[in-house]
């Protein structure tokens, strides 16, 4: 395939920290992996990499285990010195130096430490007691997670660490990031669409762009660069506008001459002097990557509340869990609700959409009314052997017309159309998931985490679409950018 990126330079140093951006199918995830697996650059042997991904060996493990696991040096030590002290002629000076290394990084204080990461992100105690495999992929995100700060390598490379996390965790992760002593000596480089999370934590920012391969390198977090990034936008218009203004007025050729008898001799022919030319400006350095449009469809005007929660409660009747209970909530099609809590929130979207049934009150739902979802998965449920076009024809079969199907084909980037959905990036496939709920034209948008997959650029556009939406929304979101560009009531589920 096509390379990556072409003559890109850049340095990594300790006590930096690079917010690594680019729109979606740019190539982020695989410089990453490229980067953790030693196959670019010149980077030390003994430098340490950790790169957050989970193995299979590890989903027979609790999250604790999974934790202390990750400091490879204590895991080895402990070992060495358990072997050790049960072989019959002990190498007590080799022993010696063993529990002294383990007394030096901290062994016995390891399992506090872990456990501390674990709570500041979320686990409960009935969580932590779980094996891997019996965890949903966002608490695995979060142990991955965990593991790579209790490890501490020298160089940390987080992959869209904010998707699965509570607004109150990727709090508490800026502030591990930026705060404590022990990334202050370390290189960290995280990719990331949350453009606060980026301000709070990028001390530099690496721009990789797909379109003109190359790789940028700048002092600043994320909105110095975006500032920097508009001035050269403004610099490059102004410079196109004043060549085009400086071109000499286009001639057009003159209509060749009707043919002359043959017996007439030709007339010699003059060359014309070549019209000046200007080199055409390449809009790929100073223009962003191309993007599909994104446009949400409401269902119109319906009047009274659209849903309610009266006193509504839910648990899991088999451990007597009680997760919330006297929720009252009502939407209408001017709400713009945004759900906070660290257990409640994933029951309460389904409880809106009457896929769970609340253990005591009542969940009442205006019967003309249509409720779209969009969640975080939801790019997940397109046929991959598709085209975008062809998804939607498949959800949407209408009456088979031509009429029908050019309403279809708008909802989509003629250029996009014929590439199939396994082709795509997960933004671009987000972005054909919300067409097909757009085309339902809801009259309530429940947003369960949407902005995952979604790069900077596509996550503001999103933030438009909904703002401009005529219906109601109920959302569920860690971006904080996102949150406060669309709601405007916040519900904290406890």
């Amino acid at each position: 395939g096509a390379d990556l990126l072409e003559g890109a330079t850049f340095t990594l140093q300790r006590g930096r920290r690079y917010g690594l951006i680019g729109r979606n199918g740019s190539g982020k995830s695989t410089l990453l992996r490229s980067l953790a697996s030693r196959q670019l650059g010149d980077i030390p042997a003994a430098l340490t990499i950790h790169y957050v991904r989970l193995d299979e060996a590890a989903m027979q493990r609790t999250p604790l285990e999974v934790v202390l696991a990750a400091d490879v040096e204590r895991s080895l030590l402990l070992s060495e010195a358990a072997s050790l002290q049960e072989a019959e002629a002990s190498d007590a000076a080799r022993l010696a130096e063993v529990l002294e290394r383990l007394d030096l990084i901290g062994a016995d204080a390891a399992e506090q430490r872990a456990l501390a990461l674990l709570r500041n992100l979320g686990f409960s105690a009935e969580l932590r007691a779980r094996p891997m495999a019996a965890l949903s992929g966002g608490w695995r995100v979060r142990t991955c997670l965990a593991a790579a700060i209790f490890a501490k390598p020298d160089v940390l490379m987080l992959d869209e660490p904010t998707n699965h996390l509570s607004i109150g965790a990727v709090l508490w992760l800026m502030r591990e990031l930026t705060t404590s002593p022990a990334w202050s000596e370390r290189i960290v480089v995280v990719v990331s669409h949350d453009r606060v999370f980026l301000d709070a934590v990028a001390t530099d920012v690496l721009h990789l762009s797909a379109a003109a391969r190359r790789l940028t390198q700048s002092h600043g977090n994320y909105a110095t660069w975006a500032k920097r990034r508009e001035q050269q936008q403004k610099t490059f218009e102004r410079a196109t506008a004043l060549r085009a203004e400086q071109a000499p007025p286009h001639t057009p050729p003159r209509p060749a001459p009707a043919p002359r008898p043959a017996l007439t001799a030709p007339l010699p022919c003059r060359a014309r002097p070549p019209a000046a030319s200007f080199p055409r400006a390449s809009g790929r350095q100073a223009q962003d990557d191309h993007e599909l449009p994104l446009s949400l469809q409401a269902g119109g005007e319906i009047s009274g509340p659209l849903v309610q929660l009266r006193g509504v409660a839910f648990g899991y009747s088999a451990a007597g869990e009680q997760l919330f209970s006297g929720a009252e909530l009502g939407v209408d099609a001017t709400s713009r609700i945004v759900l906070l809590g660290e257990n409640g929130n994933g029951k309460t979207t389904p409880l809106l959409l009457g896929d769970l049934a609340p253990t005591a009150g009542e969940v009442v739902r205006n019967g003309g009314a249509r409720i779209g979802l969009v969640n975080q998965h939801h790019a997940d449920q397109i046929d991959l052997t598709l085209t975008p076009l062809q998804f939607l024809m498949d959800r949407f079969p209408g009456d088979g017309s031509y009429a029908h199907e050019q309403a279809l084909r708008s909802r989509r980037h003629g250029s996009r159309q014929p590439v199939p959905s396994s082709a795509l990036s997960g933004g671009q496939r987000s972005r054909v998931a919300l067409a097909a709920v757009s085309y339902a034209a809801p009259h309530v948008l429940v947003l369960d985490e949407p902005t995952n997959n979604l790069d900077l650029e596509s996550i503001a556009a999103l933030a438009d679409c909904v703002t401009a939406f005529k219906g109601g929304v109920v959302l569920v979101s860690h971006d904080q950018y996102f949150v406060s560009r669309v709601a405007n009531e916040v519900w904290v589920v406890e």
